[in-house]
């Protein structure tokens, strides 16, 4: 696993946490059930996918509360993307005088 930067070191993160972090960092944006994925959790049935959602939801709502994710539900869904790239999209619209 990479060095993970400062910032997201001084906020505390267990070791799952900064795990599914990375995967956000490099797959957004992304759902619970898509990192479930990523971690072979069985989602096979549709009780494995409503467990390991609310696993991994659990977790991604730790990371908004350490704002280190930004996240929308879509549907049923929780999509999150990292808080780097919302800066990035707010600069860029700054410079094209979108604002």
């Amino acid at each position: 696993m990479p060095v993970m930067p400062d910032f997201v070191v001084s906020k505390g993160l267990s070791m799952r946490e900064q795990e599914i972090l990375e995967i956000v960092m490099q797959n957004w944006p992304i759902s619970s059930l898509e990192i479930a994925e990523h971690f072979r959790e069985d989602v096979s049935t549709r009780e494995k996918k409503r467990q390991a959602s609310t696993k991994y939801s659990y977790y991604l709502k730790k990371l908004v509360d350490k704002q280190l994710v930004l996240s929308k539900r879509v549907g049923n869904a929780l999509v999150v993307w990292p808080l780097k790239v919302e800066k990035y999209r707010t600069i860029h619209n700054i410079l094209q005088g979108d604002v």
